[in-house]
């Protein structure tokens, strides 16, 4: 009795097969249209959910931010019962590189990761956590080097994972790249690693780099 009722059912998933088969591209269409609903919907939802609006977005390479909010650690606040600081970031072509310095738990790389994860939302397309009359850009490249890369395998220790990634930027950074570096220089002795850091910093600023 139950393998006639496998058969049955196998008899009427085929039946219902064949009536489908007809509309396969109409179905395709409708699953590819649902999709993109479904995809510009959640957008919207994150977005009313992060406060987020669109800037304006200008072509030449200029950022004038106006209460910027990492969204997920405004979440995390907001359900602490505690409120974030905003940001007011500004770069254009006379200063192009914004180089923080401070004390240990001051708000450094949290400055940092707050400018590239908006940086990186607007890239791809969502509403970012800032001012409407926030004036904002896109650029071709999007070089970050946060957080310890050191790799066993590739015998590579904390500096010299910094290094290899300098050395990447410094070779393909040009004037529509954008930089994020946490940790300048970090992962050596100071007085080597600050002259470092300082050689590199003027060679993306040679290079015409935002960072």
């Amino acid at each position: 009795l139950e393998y006639m009722e496998r058969r049955e059912i196998q008899k009427i998933l085929t039946k219902l097969t064949d009536k489908l088969r007809p509309a396969i591209p109409e179905l395709k269409r409708a699953y590819h249209f649902l999709g993109m609903v479904d995809f510009i919907r959640a957008k919207a939802k994150f977005a009313i959910k992060t406060q987020s609006c669109r800037p304006t977005l200008v072509k030449t390479k200029q950022m004038e931010w106006h209460n910027a909010r990492h969204p997920l650690l405004e979440a995390a606040l907001r359900q602490a019962g505690k409120k974030i600081v905003p940001l007011e970031i500004q770069l254009d072509h006379n200063k192009r590189l914004l180089v923080i310095s401070g004390p240990n738990a001051g708000g450094k790389s949290v400055t940092l990761k707050t400018v590239a994860m908006i940086q990186y939302m607007l890239q791809c397309g969502l509403l970012v956590p800032l001012d409407s009359h926030s004036v904002c850009t896109l650029f071709d490249n999007f070089f970050i080097d946060i957080g310890d890369e050191q790799n066993i395998e590739n015998d590579l220790s904390t500096y010299s994972s910094h290094l290899m990634s300098m050395k990447y930027f410094t070779q393909f950074a040009d004037k529509k790249t954008i930089l994020f570096i946490d940790e300048f220089g970090t992962g050596t002795e100071p007085q080597f690693g600050g002259a470092i850091a300082e050689g590199i910093l003027l060679a993306l600023n040679n290079l015409g780099a935002y960072g």
